[in-house]
Parts: C-alpha cells; sequence; structure tokens
C-alpha cells in the first residue's frame, strides 16, 4: 500500500471526509461507499490499487464515519450530489469516473442523470437500484444511534446480517467503526442517515422532484458498467433482466463476493475496473 493523504471540505451544514490517492495523470475515480456499514476506510485497498496511473478518493459520506452529521437531518439525494460536487470541486476534477457502491449505486445513477457534463463513466457496484437506498426511503428523524456494550457485541450485531460487512469479523476494522461513548461503543452513523426531509433551515431548500431509478438509469448517457457480487442478494432475477432490457449497452461484471465487494473480491473488482477503464 502506497499510503494516502486525507482532507475535509465543507458541503451545506457537515464536513466531508476524504482519502486522496496516486498522484495526477489518467481519468480520476471518486468512489462512494454503501450504508450497511461502510465508509471510505473499507476502500482503501480498492483505490489505493486503482490509483497506480491516476488520483482516486474516497470519502465518508455526510452521516457516516469522519464526516460530520447534518444538523437539519438533510440526507436527500439533492444534499448527497451536492456533497459529490463539493468534493470533485477541492480536487479540482473535471470530469471524473464514478463509482457508486450499494446506496450510492442509486446516488451515483442520480448524478450521472442529472449532471452528465460532470463525469466520464459510471460503475454501480452492487446496487439494489434504490431497495436499499440510503438517502432513503424513510423520512423519520429522532431514531437512537446504535450502541453495543462491547466491540464483540457489535461484531456479533453484524455478522447476523445476510450479507454481512466487514465489521462483522475484522476487529481492527470494528474499532475504527465505533467509538467510545457513556454506555459502550457507537457506531460512526447518524442513525436518521436515511431521511429525505431536511429540518429547520434546511427545510426551506427547494429540491428535485423526486425521480424513479428506471428513469434516471435511462438518462445516463456515459459509458456504464455494473458490477455484482455472485453471492450478493442485491440483483434479484427481474432486476438484472430489468437492466439488460433497460440498458443494453451497459457492460457487466460478476465477482465471487457477498454484497462487501471492496472486502471480499477486492482484486477482481479492481481487475474489472481496469478493464472497463483502460482508454480513459
Amino acid at each position: 500500500m502506497t499510503g494516502h493523504r486525507t482532507g475535509r471540505v465543507n458541503s451545506g451544514d457537515v464536513s466531508l471526509f476524504y482519502r486522496l490517492f496516486g498522484a495526477a495523470g489518467r481519468t480520476p475515480i471518486l468512489i462512494m461507499h454503501g450504508a450497511n456499514y461502510f465508509d471510505s476506510y473499507d476502500w482503501i485497498e480498492v483505490a489505493d490499487a486503482l490509483a497506480r496511473d491516476r488520483e482516486v478518493a474516497t470519502y465518508d459520506k455526510r452521516g457516516f464515519g469522519e464526516s460530520g452529521w447534518s444538523p437539519s437531518k438533510d440526507y436527500s439525494v439533492d444534499a448527497n450530489i451536492g456533497d459529490m460536487l463539493a468534493v470533485v470541486a477541492r480536487l479540482g476534477w473535471t470530469r471524473p469516473i464514478v463509482m457508486g457502491h450499494s446506496a450510492s449505486g442509486r446516488l451515483s445513477i442520480a448524478f450521472a442523470a442529472n449532471f452528465p457534463d460532470h463525469l466520464s463513466r459510471l460503475i454501480v457496484v452492487d446496487s439494489a437500484m434504490g431497495r436499499e437506498e440510503g438517502g432513503g426511503q424513510r423520512a423519520t428523524t429522532g431514531n437512537p444511534p446504535l450502541v453495543f456494550a462491547t466491540v464483540d457485541a457489535a461484531m456479533a450485531h453484524f455478522a447476523r446480517l445476510s450479507n454481512p460487512p466487514r465489521i462483522a469479523h475484522d476487529r481492527d476494522r470494528a474499532e475504527q467503526a465505533l467509538v467510545k461513548v457513556e454506555g459502550g461503543f457507537m457506531l460512526k452513523r447518524d442513525p436518521d442517515f436515511q431521511n429525505t426531509r431536511p429540518q429547520g433551515e434546511g427545510a426551506e431548500l427547494p429540491q428535485r422532484p423526486a425521480r424513479d431509478v428506471w428513469k434516471d438509469l435511462a438518462a445516463v448517457r456515459c459509458p456504464l458498467m455494473i458490477v455484482r457480487g455472485l453471492r450478493s442478494d442485491r440483483y434479484a432475477p427481474e432486476i438484472i433482466a430489468r437492466i439488460s432490457r433497460e440498458r443494453p449497452d451497459a457492460a457487466w461484471a460478476t465477482v465471487d463476493s457477498q454484497h462487501d465487494v471492496a472486502g471480499q473480491a477486492p482484486a477482481e473488482l479492481v481487475a474489472a475496473v481496469q478493464m472497463f477503464i483502460a482508454d480513459a
């Protein structure tokens, strides 16, 4: 691993933490993590491997990891797209390759549909096309944070998921994902991260009308690749069939992993991405 730089950029009502790998060269790549539970830490190995001939950045989305929790509870698609634009602007990039995993797959599709001149290629990694969108399907706030008595208890909690994230089996990762609080260890994720209706001053900000993910997918004009985990449950046969029908031009790659593609099949993912962007 070559190491990387870290930084922060303000966007809306939050401060975003990002990691930057490599040096300026070929088309840069922006990587966005999913929601349960992944942040930029989980993408270090993949980002480092892709940064041999270009810059690669990955950041903690608002409400996750080392980034701030939104005081207005604004986790709308608009707010998240604003964050993407802020990170790209801070890095001085013009048309990066955008890669979104899980919930960020839906977000990256919305970005490509609404800002076609701000990216050159789109890679959607094991996303259920909005089913698990962390930006989100519910508009509730006031959810209690996830607090566990011990680190082991947190790991056991995530191990029960059908597609366990790295935190379930990697103690170092678990310790990085938690913060000590009174009564135990809290997951560094705003429990209201799915809220889409900002509160307070943020409630007055205009938002784009919600748009169906399939309409956004149809509006994507840049080259597109879909990556799916062979042992993941995110792509039901009907979803695969519809993507193939709606976007017959899309490239496909299958890697031997559950939903945690970056943790379970990093080399396969990197190889697939490198093939897709070989001329970029």
